[in-house]
């Protein structure tokens, strides 16, 4: 019995030793990580049709909707239709816009009495838009609820403006035209200004999004 175990136990060894080569050829072929000599296995990321639709099979936009998801967010969002997709851009850029809008205002609320005058001015003007700015970010987001597409282009293209109102005061307080932290007059305009400006850079996606929605929505 010992020796059939052994016999069988070599056998298997030269079986594997003889898949070593295949193994790494398989890695090659499929372009899979070997990390410490063992292969890593990666998931396909394949973008989901309606997704692709709604992008306009635009990257930057795709991976914006599937940035600081869950797992199961992004399972839900391999079968999501147009209408959702829409309704989660909305959503996802209203609570980037909400966290912008709270680091505004707790700055008044905290740090009033190290604030210049300018500089509460500045902050209490773009607090000023923001937050009717997020109330028609979520007018945008129960008008998709409803299929009333158009009316949430609409209620997100006004949205944008406020956020686009916000940053002239913003800008008249640099020292510079960068926007890094040190070409600002205070470290309190400078982050809010780099928050603003990483919010606006992805603004325009849930519009054309919506855009898309609108124009695939039967009439």
């Amino acid at each position: 019995m010992a020796l059939i175990s052994f016999s069988l136990s070599r056998r298997s060894n030269s079986f594997l030793i003889k898949l070593i080569p295949l193994a790494f050829f398989l890695c090659l072929t499929l372009q899979l990580p070997i990390v410490k000599g063992r292969i890593q296995l990666q998931t396909l990321n394949i973008v989901p049709p309606n997704l692709a639709k709604a992008c306009n099979n635009n990257n930057e936009c795709i991976s914006w909707i599937q940035t600081d998801r869950s797992k199961p967010d992004l399972d839900s969002l391999q079968k999501a239709d147009l209408k959702t997709i829409g309704f989660l851009a909305l959503k996802k850029i209203e609570q980037e816009a909400t966290n912008v809008s709270i680091t505004v205002r707790m700055k008044l609320l905290n740090n009033s009495d190290k604030l210049s005058s300018d500089t509460q001015q500045a902050l209490s003007d773009c607090n000023d838009h923001f937050i009717p700015a997020i109330e028609l970010i979520d007018d945008a987001v129960d008008s998709t609820v409803n299929g009333a597409f158009n009316d949430a282009i609409n209620y997100y293209s006004i949205a944008i403006t406020d956020f686009e109102v916000c940053y002239p005061r913003l800008k008249a307080m640099r020292t510079a035209n960068s926007v890094d932290v040190d070409d600002y007059v205070d470290n309190h305009i400078a982050e809010v200004a780099n928050a603003r400006n990483a919010l606006v850079k992805f603004i325009h996606i849930p519009l054309d999004i919506l855009k898309v929605v609108a124009a695939s929505s039967p009439h």
